[in-house]
């Protein structure tokens, strides 16, 4: 079975890229949601890793980092918001400023997945 990657996302040609981009390099399956309520739901079910913009449809995506840290589910920022604004609970998550190359956010996200295989429950890509 293919690991998950959430990727939270309200602009369609970004969210359309980026999972192309971890599907094809990473061998993820992708979720693609646009707001923190519907990306909220899925949390709880397989997720593996996530994408997360900071600012989508229905507000910031804090409260899911949060909760996606709770889960021990490894996680990056990728948004065009200042990452001077990140909550202090969340300054050591990665943080890619848009525009970012597609090598960048492989490497973010294959070194982000392989630091998370030290945590029990979670495998290397």
């Amino acid at each position: 079975m293919k690991k998950s990657v959430l990727i939270v996302e309200d602009n369609p040609l970004i969210a359309g890229a980026v999972a192309t981009l971890v599907e094809d390099s990473l061998d993820f399956a992708a979720v693609v949601v646009p707001s923190v309520g519907e990306a909220m739901t899925l949390v709880d079910q397989r997720i593996d890793f996530g994408i997360l913009d900071v600012e989508v449809s229905d507000g910031l995506t804090y409260p899911l980092a949060a909760r996606m840290l709770q889960h021990r589910i490894p996680f990056l920022f990728m948004s065009g918001s200042d990452p001077k604004n990140v909550p202090s609970n969340l300054a050591a998550v990665p943080f890619l400023r848009k525009p970012v190359p597609s090598f960048a956010l492989l490497a973010a996200a294959s070194a982000a997945c392989k630091a998370s295989a030290r945590v029990p429950g979670h495998g290397e890509i």
